[in-house]
């Protein structure tokens, strides 16, 4: 008699054996497409076929990378040398740069012991994977100047896919910019650029990159380009290079300064460091190209320089007095977190009055400049200004308000203004309150798209204002109120308003002679 039992279990062992053949040869079909594709973009197809096992066994840098024979670009068997790859076909001649400044490991005050372990982690990763690993951006600058950087970014020259596949913790973010970001299981993240590259400043390149099409729910499988633009703003800007090009992309030359962790040295390519020396924030590149590419970067101009207590040069001055109408063009999105940049940094008030200078400040939010120039201006201003200075205040004890706390402290009395006037016309002070809170944080002209989660809560805390003013000393409806949720946030902008409105100082010190809950900071993180 069969054994059915036996006959199953062999027939079992059968198919799983083929099934991790077939995964195998699928794993090695897939390598193979990779390198093929990757071939083909750099023009290397026959030198991928003519290597010996080059199919499927690929070197230390295989196709992660360049191999030794990509990198070498003297002629062989008397052949001329290959003319120079572009990025893409928007992308400029390779350029030929002045050799950078270099401050051997000593001469600065940078060490790797001032870098976070995860950063160093990183940088070590690519170059043992044949790759450059270089710290870059503000940690650079921040860590010359013997401030603590916030975070540390990492610059390299391998692509997004290939970070991607020496860190199994990263994911891949970004359409206008793509780049890295590497998890830890602390939460600190590590944002991993490639260098990017110069492009060329003809006419025709710039029409053929105000001509890119772009994906859309139209067109949904339209190819993403590397380059493009409209009316002059960067939307792509995916076109790959070297470091020198990397460098003059930047913002700022004090942005431009580069620390290799491989020999301790500092990469100066724009003269950043000669900057940092002289206190002054400059542009790299004509001004008002730059902002016009990015006008975002007249908005962190203006909150750098004020961090860092410098001078903005005066070619960059002047061109932000006269393009700050260009914010317009920019992400709603985009600008409500470099608007809580600024109230986060701790310099908020220095920034607040050199973007009024500047008449950025009127740029994103219109509709309450205007308010400010009218009758009731120099009260309205000073209000503003007060509030820009209660963010630095908490910012110095360690404390971070919510974003509905800060937009009800900065936009209050314009709040307060519209919902007059709608009580007035008949509408209850509750409901007049919310509606004039969302009418004030939503307007149709500001620059910023503020979360409906955070319109709601300001508009609770607006709202509390009027059941303050009316509940009676001792009242049940008071002892309420004490524990209702958002109290404490009304209480902290009634305090606020007191200082400015002596008219509120006796509505203030009735509840401060009852019981008030603390504050939960930890709970009024921003959203």
């Amino acid at each position: 008699m069969r054994d059915y039992g036996k006959i199953g279990e062999n027939w079992y062992f059968f198919i799983l054996s083929r099934a991790n053949i077939f995964c195998q040869c699928s794993a090695k079909l897939a390598l193979f497409c990779q390198a093929l594709a990757k071939a083909e973009s750099r023009a290397d197809t026959g030198e991928l076929f003519s290597r010996p096992g080059a199919l499927f066994t690929f070197p230390r840098r295989g196709f992660l990378g360049k191999s030794p024979a990509m990198n070498d670009p003297s002629p062989k068997n008397g052949e001329s040398s290959p003319p120079p790859e572009s990025a893409s076909p928007s992308a400029a001649p390779p350029a030929t740069f002045a050799a950078p400044r270099v401050v051997p490991y000593g001469d600065h005050p940078l060490r790797r012991e001032m870098i976070s372990r995860e950063a160093l982690f990183v940088m070590d990763r690519l170059h043992e994977a044949g790759y450059k690993g270089y710290l870059c951006g503000g940690g650079v600058r921040d860590l010359l100047l013997g401030i603590t950087p916030k975070d540390f970014d990492v610059v390299t020259d391998a692509r997004p896919e290939e970070i991607r596949r020496v860190f199994r913790n990263c994911r891949i973010i970004g359409r206008r910019f793509r780049l890295a970001h590497v998890f830890f299981r602390n939460g600190t993240i590590i944002e991993t650029a490639t260098f990017r590259a110069l492009l060329a400043g003809d006419e025709q390149t710039a029409r053929a990159a105000e001509e890119a099409p772009l994906p859309s729910r139209r067109k949904p499988f339209a190819p993403d380009p590397t380059y493009a633009t409209r009316e002059g703003l960067v939307v792509r800007d995916n076109v790959y290079g070297t470091a020198e090009e990397d460098a003059r992309r930047r913002d700022f030359t004090v942005n431009g300064l580069f620390f290799d962790v491989a020999d301790g040295s500092i990469l100066d390519y724009v003269g950043g460091l000669d900057d940092l020396a002289a206190r002054i924030l400059r542009v790299i590149g004509e001004p008002t190209e730059r902002f016009r590419e990015d006008p975002v970067r007249m908005i962190r101009a203006v909150r750098i320089a004020s961090q860092l207590d410098f001078q903005i040069g005066p070619n960059a001055f002047a061109a932000a007095r006269e393009n700050a109408a260009a914010l317009a063009g920019c992400s709603h999105e985009r600008m409500y977190e470099e608007v809580l940049k600024i109230r986060r940094c701790g310099h908020a008030r220095e920034t607040f009055r050199r973007g009024w200078g500047l008449g950025l400040f009127q740029a994103v939010h219109p509709a309450i400049s205007d308010a400010m120039r009218g009758e009731q201006g120099e009260t309205l201003h000073a209000w503003v200004d007060k509030a820009f200075g209660q963010f630095d205040r908490w910012r110095a004890a360690g404390l971070e308000a919510m974003p509905a706390l800060q937009y009800a402290l900065l936009f209050g009395p314009f709040i307060e203004q519209e919902a007059a006037a709608l009580t007035a016309n008949g509408m209850g002070a509750f409901e007049a309150m919310e509606t004039a809170t969302a009418a004030v944080l939503r307007s149709p002209g500001d620059l910023t798209q503020i979360p409906k989660a955070v319109v709601l809560d300001a508009q609770l805390i607006m709202a509390l204002q009027g059941q303050l003013a009316r509940a009676g000393e001792g009242s049940r409806y008071a002892e309420r109120l004490r524990t209702r949720r958002g109290f404490d946030l009304a209480m902290v902008y009634l305090k606020f308003a007191a200082s400015l409105d002596p008219a509120r100082k006796p509505l203030l010190d009735r509840w401060l002679a009852g019981p008030i809950p603390e504050t939960d900071w930890s709970a009024a993180s921003p959203r």
